[in-house]
């Protein structure tokens, strides 16, 4: 049952929306992202224009649609309105001062940073966490402001690792995350493992130079729980903790390998459902090979960087689409069998199980960041330091490996 309380004279004032001030002060309460609208003049002899919003948002990922809502006092916005396109470059807690020179009214404000052409000929800014590039869809009016709709036509993430740049309260800020790991795990099993992982990945990407990952299996995807090394792998990306993709033959075998004929099945048919077709015998001959050989090997160059470009960043949207990724992996299996430590050409990740106390991954470590071009020594001691690494974090959980 709920209560409903009438409000004084006194509460009605402090709550009225017709205060601009207090209107101003309540909405100040909750964090806003800081982006800088650019786009290329119609004049080319005259300077590009640029203004600090803090509205902008995604609308729509079908088709792709963002927004941002410039106030209509804006002496920049006609221009970028006449420019019919713009890129939204969201700038990092570094970028304080790019938002401050942005915010004045001046002249030739982009002399003074680094920046190139997006394809629609807007300015994009060197060290930004993300750029996004659209065409003008839509304006809409809606008070003292318009919402701005835009198609976007490219996008990527930045040059910078920074944080992104928070308005809070009429102060500038940034995120504070003494640890990064992914929400979910909050309601799995293997939050003690992703906990006990980090010091040891810290190590591991220290001391090879190479990106580590915690993955975990949750609702039947593959989800990266925790990183370190980020960025050392050829396609790596700040954006790591979170991705995941569906568990499917013959991808993340180490997952299936240990869970019995049950868990088997559905990874098989996983992949049957994207691919229609799947050799059954193909895929229990790579269970039992990692079975026995206590770890897996990813090879390919191609089907990395396809796999990379799909999964590059989280999405709680959309599965990953792997009908590109699963054939090549499946027809090369079919030519060569199952892939060994043994044979190093085109090797491009190494993984290690994590055992927990009933004898189950909990979790597995990955070690990215290989050309596939290097030599068999190499290979070898890093599976050792990742293998010793797994042990390590296997006994920190009270785990049990399986005879």
């Amino acid at each position: 049952m709920t209560q409903s309380i009438r409000a004084s004279a006194t509460d009605t004032q402090e709550t009225s929306p017709e205060d601009a001030a207090w209107f101003r002060y309540v909405l100040g309460q909750y964090p806003t992202g800081v982006t800088l609208i650019t786009a290329a003049s119609p004049d080319p002899a005259a300077d590009p224009a640029g203004m600090v919003v803090g509205t902008f948002s995604s609308v729509s990922l079908d088709p792709p649609l963002v927004a941002f809502m410039p106030d209509r006092r804006s002496t920049s916005w006609p221009k970028i309105r006449e420019a019919g396109s713009f890129c939204a470059n969201v700038l990092t807690a570094a970028q304080q001062d790019v938002c401050r020179s942005f915010s004045r009214k001046s002249e030739d404000k982009f002399s003074a940073y680094e920046w190139a052409e997006s394809p629609s000929g807007s300015p994009r800014l060197e060290g930004t966490a993300a750029w996004i590039d659209c065409d003008i869809e839509d304006v809409i009016r809606a008070g003292d402001h318009d919402i701005v709709i835009g198609r976007v036509k490219a996008l990527g993430v930045g040059s910078s690792k920074d944080l992104p740049l928070l308005f809070l309260r009429g102060g500038y800020g940034s995120f504070s995350i003494p640890s990064i790991i992914s929400p979910a795990t909050a309601l799995t099993r293997h939050v003690k493992a992703a906990d006990a992982a980090r010091p040891e990945i810290e190590a591991l990407a220290d001391e090879l130079q190479l990106e580590v990952l915690v993955s975990g299996v949750v609702d039947d995807s593959v989800v990266v729980l925790t990183a370190a090394g980020m960025g050392r792998s050829p396609a790596g990306s700040p954006s790591r903790v979170g991705v995941s993709f569906g568990l499917a033959a013959p991808l993340a075998p180490l997952h299936v390998a240990w869970a019995g004929k049950p868990a088997e099945a559905r990874w098989i048919a996983n992949a049957r459902e994207v691919l229609g077709e799947v050799d059954d015998q193909l895929a229990h001959a790579e269970l039992q090979h990692v079975r026995n050989a206590g770890y897996a090997v990813s090879v390919d160059v191609g089907a990395a960087a396809e796999f990379e470009r799909i999964v590059h960043v989280p999405s709680d949207t959309a599965a990953p689409d792997l009908s590109g990724v699963l054939p090549r992996l499946i027809e090369r299996a079919a030519a060569t069998g199952p892939v060994s430590i043994d044979d190093p050409a085109g090797v491009t990740s190494l993984h290690a199980p994590v055992f927990d106390g009933a004898g189950q991954v909990a979790v597995t470590l990955t070690l990215n960041g290989f050309t596939g071009n290097e030599p068999g020594e190499r290979l070898r001691a890093c599976l050792d330091r990742l293998m010793a690494a797994a042990a390590s974090i296997t006994e920190a959980i009270g785990g049990t490996r399986p005879e």
